[in-house]
Parts: structure tokens; C-alpha cells; sequence
């Protein structure tokens, strides 16, 4: 078997600093290769998101699959 790492876009936005007003956003169109990538697209969206006047961070998850090797 062999790891096959991606790495998943996330974003948590909140409208106020109450945790009741925050939601995650997730980027599962583009999952990403490396951590760097990902955190290009993360940050992109954070800054959007912080742009309209909203506290978000951003983050990546990543994902490992253990695949078989044939």
C-alpha cells in the first residue's frame, strides 16, 4: 500500500465574535497537493471574507488515503 496525501481548503467565518454566528467553508473543488497550496486558496477566502467585515481564519485538513499498490 501506499499514502496518497491531499489537502483540504478551510475557512471559519463568524458575523460577530459569538461562535453561533460562525460557519465553515470548506473547498471540495480543489483539493490541493501540498499545504502551501492549499493555504494560497485558504487565505484567499479569508481575506475575502475579512474584506466584507467578518472575523475568519483560514486552515487546511489534510487527507490521507491508503491506497493499494498493483
Amino acid at each position: 500500500t501506499f499514502p496518497v496525501v491531499m489537502f483540504l481548503s478551510i475557512v471559519l467565518a463568524c458575523l460577530s465574535p459569538s461562535v453561533l454566528s460562525c460557519n465553515i467553508f470548506t473547498n471540495v473543488q480543489d483539493i490541493f497537493p501540498s499545504r502551501e497550496e492549499c493555504l494560497v486558496d485558504a487565505v484567499k477566502v479569508r481575506d475575502s471574507f475579512i474584506g466584507k467585515g467578518a472575523y475568519a481564519k483560514a486552515g487546511c485538513v489534510k487527507l490521507e488515503h491508503k491506497g493499494i499498490d498493483t
